[in-house]
């Protein structure tokens, strides 16, 4: 099936490309050099950490979904019910919702429940991946507590018009194709990927839950995904540029059966999802305009034949309308202002019908440079108004300093906040639950400060960065049960986080290999104070310690490498844990020419120490797997 699959990815994109060559032909042009990814996070998010997965890590996850990746992406958390299913994730301590997930600048957050699946994102679709950590609510606005998940493309316009095609297999049943052509000239330019996955997730794990801990078979766990992202850039004139992005995603999985469950289960979720961007900028003199506008519609459907009503449906959309305006103030200075508009619309059989809510936000941040552009200082401020609910002004201070050449201090402080979901707002009211519209948003502050240290000395280079980060959230939203045992959402605990993250890379170059190490460690100490059994403990889910490592090499066109990561234990209620587990992957890789295509082969063994572990309780998880893939690009 995927064979086939791949030979019509491969047709489809060669006929493309015949077609658009002929039709984008023209004398080149030329341009100044366009940042595709989020200009407020690199010129205004000053003080904060933003890390980016290894271009290793990238290239061994191709095939892959973003949940992969950034499990071993540091300083990140991630809470994964089984291989395949639903996959959220947490930075320095906080909840998939405290996380806010950008796609092209639009905050793809569910309006319903304010999470994102990562599991049904495939890296294939993205070029940059980046991880903010700490709050930035006055930058991105609600949904940015603990931190941030940048996704965007390449900027289309500089890039060489190529054909790629990739084709996985791998244990399990899984099998992934993708293909992707990028054509045009300087002027326009356009892009097509494809991406689809399967597999049976019928592997043998050890359930624990029994007596004697038997060897079972996983059941109800398959797998099967299919996207298209297609993507546009178009320079209008030498100071204008339109952006455009369209992604469609199906998503059909079994949801996996419990250690617990004595017989296999037989619910299914099915996620259709769409979404679009249209991004347009005037670049003056001294000036830049950004009116963006994303078009974001969900559709779960979940299946349960054991239900009375075996079947519930949720819809939402999301209207985002943005603007903004930088002006530069000289060399090193500038302000940037701001409005958002957001219109979302949610359908549920968990509702008594449509529920829309209309929000409003104005932003602006004003930058300062110092020592001649290495180092600044930024104010921003940010308003929202959700319906008639106005929020209180939040607001950030960062700042970022050279001591010496090669030494450079950073700091942050700011104040966030997250508006409730629908489903917390107005889920109706029925035998097991209903929603609270008396909810307030939750509010907090946060900070950190830190240090980065750059080292170069001959054919070696040293990277240490280091981080303290504090911070505390009021008013958390929390379902408990009330009167009768229906569960209620009110405004209950009160989060208080610290921790460390320290992070080294060595690299060392000659003229014909390379040998890399990168090992990130972070500490979060994250506690719940409130009137229940959870009061003054760690909050669920959250280890204290975490370690992400890689080690690379590389000669002529041979390359290996070993990444490994290793989580803390975690508690998954109030008294009970989940064991510490160290998770170790290895690959190998040759790359080679033939006939103008460039290709990659590689083999990777995940989990090669065989190691019985669980990310969340009574999910298991698939001992060693094997993974075959190969890469082809013209």
């Amino acid at each position: 099936m995927y064979f086939r699959f791949s030979v019509f990815c491969v047709l489809l994109v060669l006929a493309t490309n015949v077609l658009a060559q002929d039709f984008f032909q023209e004398d080149p042009v030329k341009l100044k050099e366009v940042r595709v990814t989020s200009q407020r996070l690199h010129d205004y998010g000053v003080g904060a950490t933003v890390s980016r997965p290894d271009s290793t890590l990238v290239k061994l996850h191709r095939s892959g979904s973003l949940s992969s990746l950034l499990s071993n992406t540091s300083g990140v958390s991630l809470k994964t019910y089984g291989p395949g299913g639903l996959a959220s994730l947490s930075i320095r301590g906080g909840s998939s919702s405290h996380t806010a997930v950008l796609w092209n600048g639009l905050n793809i957050q569910s309006p319903m429940n304010g999470g994102v699946n990562l599991s049904v994102m495939p890296v294939h679709f993205f070029d940059n991946v980046e991880v903010q950590h700490g709050g930035s609510g006055t930058l991105f606005g609600s949904g940015a507590v603990s931190g941030v998940i940048h996704l965007s493309g390449d900027d289309l316009l500089r890039k060489e018009n190529s054909l790629e095609a990739s084709l996985s297999k791998g244990s399990f049943g899984l099998g992934s194709a993708g293909a992707s052509i990028k054509t045009g000239s300087s002027r326009f330019a356009s892009r097509l990927s494809i991406f689809g996955q399967k597999a049976d997730n019928d592997f043998p794990y050890t359930n624990t839950s029994r007596i004697g801990h038997p060897e079972e078979t996983q059941t109800n766990a398959g797998v099967t995904q299919y996207g298209v992202l297609q993507e546009n850039q178009w320079r209008i004139s030498d100071k204008s540029l339109l952006t455009t992005g369209f992604w469609y995603q199906d998503y059909d999985k079994d949801l996996q059966t419990l250690m617990t469950s004595r017989r296999p289960d037989e619910t299914n979720q099915r996620d259709e999802n769409f979404m679009a961007s249209v991004n347009y900028k005037y670049y003056g003199q001294k000036s830049t305009l950004n009116v963006k506008q994303g078009l974001i519609r969900n559709k779960v459907l979940y299946s349960d034949p054991d239900m009375a009503d075996p079947q519930a449906d949720n819809n939402s959309l999301s209207w985002i309308n943005e603007a903004e305006y930088k002006y530069r103030l000289g060399k090193y200075h500038s302000v940037n202002v701001g409005v958002n508009y957001t219109y979302e619309l949610a359908r549920s059989d968990g509702y008594m019908g449509d529920i829309i809510r209309n929000r409003m936000a104005a932003f602006a941040s004003g930058r300062y440079g110092l020592s001649s552009g290495r180092g600044a200082v930024v104010l921003s401020f940010r308003e929202e108004m959700s319906d008639a609910d106005i929020q209180p002004v939040v607001f950030s201070l960062g700042v970022e300093h050279p001591l010496w050449n090669s030494i450079q201090l950073k700091g942050n402080i700011s104040k966030n906040y997250r508006i409730p979901n629908l489903n917390d707002l107005y889920w109706k009211e029925d035998g097991y639950a209903k929603g609270n519209p008396d909810l307030i948003a939750e509010s907090g502050w946060s900070g950190d400060v830190g240090v980065d240290f750059l080292f170069n000395r001959g054919i070696f280079a040293t990277r240490l960065s280091a981080a303290y980060f504090a911070s505390r959230t009021e008013d958390i939203i929390v379902w408990l049960p009330q009167d009768g045992s229906k569960w209620m959402p009110q405004n209950k605990k009160i989060g208080e986080t610290d921790g460390i993250e320290v992070g080294v890379e060595l690299t060392g170059t000659t003229e014909k290999s390379r040998i890399s190490a990168r090992v990130f460690y972070t500490y979060v100490n994250s506690m719940l104070f409130s009137d229940d059994e959870y009061n003054d403990r760690q909050m669920v889910y959250t280890p204290e310690n975490n370690v992400n490592a890689l080690v690379g090499y590389s000669r002529g066109a041979f390359y290996a490498t070993l990444s490994g990561r290793f989580t803390d234990e975690r508690y998954y209620d109030h008294s009970n844990t989940l064991d510490a587990y160290s998770i170790w992957d290895t690959s190998l890789g040759y790359k080679f020419r033939f006939s103008g295509v460039r290709a990659d082969c590689s083999f990777k063994i995940n989990n090669i120490t065989n190691t019985d572990y669980q990310v969340v309780a009574w999910y298991a998880m698939p001992l060693r797997n094997y993974l075959f893939s190969i890469d082809l690009t013209i």
